[in-house]
């Protein structure tokens, strides 16, 4: 098992594979965990949250096909995710605001709205994927997940939208979340400095074990082999 398997413990317990079925791809995610009961709740949460939302009409997320005490399997969503844009453009911004809206409507909040959790389906349709964090009315949880959702998409705003009518863009979000920002932006900030300077620093500890382990290899090379006499 590789270090970077054992330092991501969120990997072991969920596996994805991808199938075809009468030309269609579909998605197979695999749960598991120690614990029987742990795997079954776990499964049948993000599976059930999938299957209300169909019925009630969220067509931005994926629809699920059928599901086990310890997978299921849902449709494959053909999309990009915001993970790998740099610049996202405003009116793709606004259309994601309205289908956050739209779940919120319904009752539920995702819980984990990153970028590698947005998928971008013909070129200009928002999708969320990843519902296994998402909750419902009933969950004590749910305001504050729904608050996190909008935190998300305001922290995404601020660092990635080409703003070309911030103004417009701001009314949309609730007074508290933008009463909020006000500490959370420089919170955010501080970390993402931090996490720049973490890089770098492994950046130059990489080049630096290269430049050592050159000279050895080159000497290794310019000796050759050793001949018995």
């Amino acid at each position: 098992m590789k270090l970077k398997e054992l330092l991501q413990p969120k990997d072991l317990l969920k596996k994805n594979s991808i199938t075809v079925v009468d030309g269609k791809k579909e998605v197979i995610k695999v749960v598991g965990t120690p614990f029987r009961s742990l795997t079954r709740i776990w499964c049948r949460h993000e599976a059930g949250c999938l299957l209300k939302l169909a019925e009630l009409g969220f067509a931005n997320a994926p629809k699920l096909i059928c599901s086990t005490d310890n997978s299921f399997t849902m449709e494959k969503i053909e999309g990009t995710s915001l993970r790998g844009r740099e610049l996202i453009d405003e009116q793709l911004f606004l259309r994601l605001m309205d289908v956050v809206r739209e779940l919120h409507g319904f009752g539920f909040a995702h819980g984990n709205l990153r970028p590698n959790n947005i998928l971008i389906k013909d070129g200009s349709e928002p999708v969320l994927i990843d519902f296994e964090a998402c909750c419902q009315t009933h969950n004590p949880l749910f305001l504050l997940f729904k608050f996190y959702d909008q935190v998300r998409l305001y922290l995404l705003w601020q660092s990635r939208v080409v703003q070309s009518n911030p103004e417009l863009v701001r009314t949309k979000f609730p007074g508290y979340v933008s009463l909020a920002m006000f500490v959370i932006t420089p919170i955010s900030r501080f970390w993402g400095i931090v996490n720049s300077a973490k890089k770098s620093v492994r950046r130059s500890l990489k080049v630096s074990a290269e430049q050592r382990d050159a000279p050895s290899k080159s000497e290794s090379k310019d000796a050759g082999p050793v001949r018995k006499a």
